[in-house]
């Protein structure tokens, strides 16, 4: 009898050996793989031209801000690789966390795969970049670093140089800055140099308020590529914006509140994140005029919340939700009327291929801004 017990008590101990030491290796590779589970990626640059090729689209001198446009999230995450440092909005306290769990952090927070070029010439017309300032120098960043500031910036002008009558909108949200001024990143900013050219030879219009910036301004009636510079951030703690004012390239970007409407729906489910997004529709319906001066945007893009546990433990990525996600929303049956009120479509993994995201998107958008040059044509 005894010998049975001893058996059995071997044969439990064995057993819960082998399910600890399962749930250890599950836990290792959860919390350090660095695969993404991307699926396919558009690459074929396919979409250099998607305004410039609208049909009377200078004749017609759409607002930009009623332009339609595929819109990057975090577009500097793509640089992001490995643990560089907290980007300066993240307690120091956090630094242990973000490098012991390094695998779960980097897949929760990245959610670009391609370069700024390489988005650009599959569509992507708006580029959310979030900058942080260290050490004497500018970075992109979510959360944590990824890389310098001056790389994605020398990536939109290479696009524009080779992109004429396309604009390129880059809301810069400016999360930390602690020993700069809103002149000093506007300086590093227009100072940036590829090819000979910096942003400034891209914004060939001044002083001329957002609601009344037109294509034509722009783009110099179709003729070159051209750049809309907005600036974000919190407007009331954060004091970079106190002297915006004083900057020589003021009259030349936007920093305002009212430039920019969106909302941050912190939701995983793609279901509950349509109806987030359904709602922000009506708000912005209702009150039309309260937001018609400045970029409407649909954010798509989901986030890691306990409000949806199961959804962002099944998720694995940011990119990898992306995968299925950014198809289910537009299929929505209320898509197209979401993009008539908020034209400007935000998402993770912009040059998905999966179900033939990018290429259904920007089919999407090309038609939207075809109908929108149509009808105003045809008004004139």
């Amino acid at each position: 009898m005894e010998g049975r017990i001893k058996k059995r008590t071997k044969i439990i101990l064995c057993i819960a050996g082998t399910l600890l030491l399962a749930l250890s290796i599950a836990l290792s590779i959860i919390c350090n793989s660095l695969a993404l589970c991307a699926g396919k990626i558009s690459d074929d640059g396919a979409y250099t031209s998607v305004m410039s090729d609208i049909e009377g689209i200078s004749d017609a001198d759409p607002r930009v801000v009623d332009l339609a446009m595929l819109g990057s999230h975090d577009a500097n995450t793509y640089n992001l690789t490995k643990y560089k440092g907290l980007s300066g909005e993240v307690n120091e306290n956090a630094t242990v966390l973000y490098q012991s769990v390094w695998g779960l952090s980097y897949r929760y927070t990245k959610t670009q795969v391609s370069t700024i070029y390489d988005q650009l010439v599959q569509g992507v017309r708006y580029l959310h970049i979030k900058g942080s300032y260290q050490n004497g120098e500018w970075y992109g960043s979510h959360s944590v670093i990824d890389g310098p500031m001056d790389t994605y910036i020398r990536d939109a002008i290479k696009f524009l140089q080779k992109a004429p009558g396309e604009i390129v909108v880059l809301q810069v949200q400016l999360m930390y800055g602690e020993g700069t001024t809103i002149s000093g990143f506007l300086s590093t900013l227009f100072g940036i140099v590829y090819g000979g050219q910096t942003l400034k030879d891209f914004v060939p219009y001044e002083n001329i308020p957002l609601g009344e910036l037109r294509y034509n301004a722009v783009t110099k009636n179709g003729t070159q590529g051209g750049a809309v510079v907005v600036l974000t951030g919190d407007y009331k703690k954060n004091s970079l914006f106190a002297d915006l004012e004083q900057s020589e390239y003021e009259g030349k970007c936007y920093g305002k509140p009212g430039c920019i409407s969106a909302a941050w729906y912190n939701r995983m489910d793609s279901s509950a994140l349509a109806e987030a997004v359904d709602k922000q529709s009506e708000r912005i319906q209702e009150s039309y005029t309260k937001y018609s001066d400045g970029f409407r945007v649909m954010q798509l893009n989901t986030t890691p919340t306990m409000q949806d546990p199961i959804d962002t433990a099944a998720a694995w990525s940011l990119v990898c939700k992306a995968k299925n996600h950014n198809s289910e929303m537009i299929e929505k049956p209320k898509f197209d009327d979401w993009m008539k009120v908020m034209p400007v479509v935000l998402c993770d993994f912009s040059t998905s291929a999966n179900d033939d995201f990018n290429k259904k998107i920007n089919e999407k958008i090309m038609a939207y801004n075809q109908g929108l040059a149509a009808e105003m044509n045809l008004r004139t």
